[in-house]
């Protein structure tokens, strides 16, 4: 059985069924990124053999994950997967809901940024940051507080004169402290062991949002020396350097050592719209309050402006 979805902004075929992504009743055939279960070639299995677990080339990455599987991404529309023995399907589904969609973009020269993205005002912000900086703690707040849920972990931008956030799908990851926070009930959802830690796969469908919404903001959380909270906006190259910075799965464009000139100027249009913002937290301290206090004073103000 075909199962057909809509995330992130791509039309999917897929004969794997994820339960969390959107469902549609039929897509035409333009355009369309076709998911299958498949046997990877010789040379690909010679290199896992020879301790190769991932190869980047222009059109063509595959990569291993031992005992889940082997994926392979090509051409900016097809994703073949090969199961090993005793596979961790719930696992399995991850790296194709998001590396193996990441690489998709990246070979479709979509720009997808690594972050949680929130509906504020009827328009996207992205909040981006390193592991550990509280992007899910803090997306979840907000839409605990009544702000509607665009995309979890990845957000994948299309540009018609202005960038738009496309949505991902109606499902949070949180780890075991945010399900402590929240008070969510870890024995009611499906929990998966990540590269070093539990994650809880949470539904937020009440609180998503279908459609693409504008882009006009990207907040990069960040953990610092500081007593207090602290937001500044970043404007120029440095707004454009840490847009390049975020992008999901950035590691392919650095391993081919150029970017291209398409995926470039996105990037340049991208900056020339939004506003940047560093939110800046101290160490081992819970301060989400504080930081959505800063985040909604500026946002605000930036609504008012353009009204």
């Amino acid at each position: 059985m075909i199962n057909n979805y809509y995330v992130y902004g791509l039309k999917i075929k897929s004969e794997i069924e994820i339960e969390e992504f959107v469902k549609l009743d039929n897509i035409n055939d333009e355009d369309v990124v076709s998911i299958s279960y498949g046997i990877m070639s010789d040379e690909i299995k010679e290199g896992i053999r020879e301790g190769k677990r991932i190869e980047l080339k222009d059109n063509k990455i595959w990569f291993h994950i031992n005992d889940i599987a082997t994926y392979c991404v090509s051409n900016g529309n097809k994703v073949e997967v090969e199961l090993c023995d005793n596979a961790d399907m719930k696992l399995m589904k991850i790296y194709v809901m998001c590396s193996c969609l990441g690489f998709i973009m990246l070979q479709k020269k979509m720009v997808a940024i690594h972050g949680g993205v929130i509906e504020i005002d009827n328009k996207a912000v992205i909040f981006t940051g390193d592991r550990g900086a509280g992007k899910s703690t803090l997306t979840t707040a907000l839409r605990e507080k009544g702000y509607k849920f665009i995309s979890d972990d990845v957000a994948g931008i299309k540009i018609d004169k202005v960038p738009y956030v496309m949505p991902g799908f109606p499902y949070q990851k949180l780890c075991e402290s945010a399900m402590d926070k929240f008070g969510y009930d870890k024995e009611k959802n499906t929990s998966f062991m990540s590269d070093k830690e539990v994650k809880y796969v949470v539904p937020a469908l009440d609180e998503f949002v279908y459609e693409g919404r504008e882009l006009v903001s990207i907040v990069k959380l960040t953990v610092g020396d500081v007593e207090e909270v602290t937001i500044e906006e970043l404007r120029g190259s440095e707004k454009l350097n840490n847009i390049i910075e975020n992008i999901y799965r950035g590691e392919y464009i650095k391993h081919l050592g150029k970017m291209d000139p398409i995926y470039f100027k996105q990037c340049v249009d991208i900056a020339k719209n939004i506003n940047f913002y560093v939110v800046t937290r101290p160490k081992d301290k819970f301060t989400v309050d504080k930081q959505i206090e800063l985040i909604e004073d500026k946002l605000l103000a930036l609504a008012e402006v353009v009204i």
